[in-house]
């Protein structure tokens, strides 16, 4: 894993422009990279794309990458649990 300034440096970017291929602002870019806040869900999804990565390989987009997976619906996991057979 690598921190978000660590994955910017390695792409040769600066905060600007990552922000602006992200479409956020650099002041964002620079809050997340100084550990003032953490990024909200679209905002890491969209910070991992303009770097080419996927959130769960930056550090700081740990928490934003855990609640962009989707739960599996109860129902499914209960069929599966009961071995049936879907037809």
């Amino acid at each position: 894993m690598l921190t978000l300034r660590e994955a910017r440096l390695r792409r040769r970017m600066s905060q600007q422009t990552l922000a602006d291929r992200a479409g956020v602002a650099r002041v964002t870019v620079s809050q997340i990279e100084l550990g003032k806040s953490g990024p909200r869900p679209h905002i890491a999804r969209r910070l991992a794309e303009a770097l080419g990565t996927q959130p769960a390989e930056i550090t700081e987009f740990g928490a934003a990458a855990q609640s962009m997976r989707l739960p599996t619906p109860s129902i499914l996991a209960e069929l599966e649990g009961e071995g049936s057979a879907i037809s």
